[in-house]
């Protein structure tokens, strides 16, 4: 089998060359590494070509987004299965060993084969992805039941850790969507719908939360609330990627899921002072709640309505912790 690994950059000139050195420093190689250059300014380009010659397939585009930059990237690719590596972040030394040892070891109907990512921050390391939520993989590899469960509420199979046959993507025309947020998630999603997952209980990716990061991350941007539109582009990749599931797998909860998401979407157009109206009638696709009709009701009235739908939402949130705090239960566990 041969594996194909696949950078999406923008502006990284600085960062870039950690992602690729830890390609290259793999116990077992991988057949090839394409960096797509999504219209950089920094020279980022240059930089890899000077520093890693031909060992280093560099592609440049116009500015699309990471969804294109994915997508350009499985088009180029010649390997049967990709695997995917943001360019602030690195692999672990024995990551493609361990990864093609499970591919020859997993049912033909799978897919995705993903592993656990350790997130480093400026104190370090902080967690693992595997840890934080809560997923416990005992054998050396192990099939998902439910390959869903991997992708929401808790993302475990994040696509920097992960192996992906390259036909299942082209397929199913994942990254078509041209979202500039969560465009993973949603990826994940599709092949979920359609294939088996796999995983393997060690450390394979090392993900990078530092504050040098923070000026040109996508993460750093959500999380800081600096960009709305990326709020936005959340919101609308979520309707995506529920509304699939509703159709093709089963109608609920996904389809309440879709129609939160959309409520989210016409509350962050609110924000922006964009028309969000023509976009409510959509949280009745897939069945009508106590709470999109009253979300309705309240939307209808403009901002004012949008205004003290979050205020209640507020003190509803603040009730459910003091309660929770009293009782000794998490919010969460109240909220299923």
């Amino acid at each position: 089998m041969k594996i194909s690994a696949l950078i999406p950059t923008y502006n990284r000139r600085g960062h870039v060359q950690r992602a690729v050195q830890s390609i290259l420093a793999q116990t077992v190689p991988v057949d090839e590494i394409i960096v797509v250059d999504d219209g950089s300014t920094d020279g980022t380009a240059e930089e890899i070509e000077r520093g890693f010659g031909d060992r280093v397939r560099v592609i440049r585009q116009a500015n699309q987004g990471v969804a294109g930059a994915r997508r350009r990237g499985v088009l180029e690719a010649k390997g049967d299965w990709v695997a995917f590596l943001d360019s602030d972040d690195e692999w672990t030394p024995d990551r493609n060993r361990i990864l093609l040892e499970a591919i020859r070891k997993v049912p033909a109907d799978v897919a995705w084969i993903f592993g656990n990512t350790q997130e480093i921050t400026d104190a370090g390391v902080e967690f693992t992805q595997f840890g934080k939520h809560g997923l416990r993989v005992a054998e050396a590899v192990h099939v998902v039941e439910d390959p869903l469960s991997v992708q929401y509420p808790w993302q475990f199979a994040l696509l920097q850790s992960s192996v992906i046959k390259r036909e299942a993507l082209l397929e199913l025309k994942c990254f078509s969507e041209n979202v500039r947020y969560t465009e993973d998630r949603l990826a994940g999603i599709q092949v979920a719908c359609r294939y088996g997952f796999a995983a393997v209980p060690e450390i394979v990716t090392k993900r990078y939360r530092t504050s040098d990061l923070s000026t040109s991350s996508l993460a750093f941007a959500m999380t800081c609330l600096k960009d709305r539109n990326l709020w936005a582009e959340y919101y609308r990749a979520e309707m995506e990627a529920f509304s699939l599931v509703a159709r093709t797998v089963r109608r609920q909860p996904w389809g309440e899921r879709y129609a939160e998401s959309v409520r989210g979407l016409c509350k962050e157009r609110s924000r922006m002072g964009e028309s969000f109206r023509r976009l409510l009638l959509q949280q009745f696709r897939f069945g009508v709640s106590g709470k999109s009709v009253a979300f309705f009701c309240a939307a209808m009235l403009g901002e004012p309505g949008i205004g003290l739908w979050r205020k209640a939402a507020a003190t509803g949130r603040a009730m459910l912790s003091r309660f929770a705090g009293a009782s000794g239960i998490a919010p969460n566990d109240l909220q299923k």
